[in-house]
């Protein structure tokens, strides 16, 4: 059976959050997520986002999604 799991680069997505200025809670409320608690445990490698959080992350700091997260894919 194939898994693909998306691999957060927590130090890179980090410091893009940072340098645009938004906080937990700006992401959190971008992504239509109850609370800033959420976006945190992607930003912190805690839980794997899904493809379509991904893209909209990577929209919103206007940077390829691929700085951010990479498609891992086990056998």
């Amino acid at each position: 059976m194939i898994k693909e799991i998306l691999i957060v680069n927590t130090d890179e997505l980090k410091k893009a959050r940072e340098l645009k200025g938004f906080s937990h809670r700006d992401m959190s409320k971008f992504l239509g997520a109850k609370s800033p608690a959420t976006y945190n445990n992607i930003e912190t490698g805690k839980v794997e986002p899904k493809i379509g959080q991904a893209l909209r992350i990577s929209k919103l700091l206007k940077e390829p999604v691929t700085n951010f997260f990479k498609l891992k894919v086990q056998c």
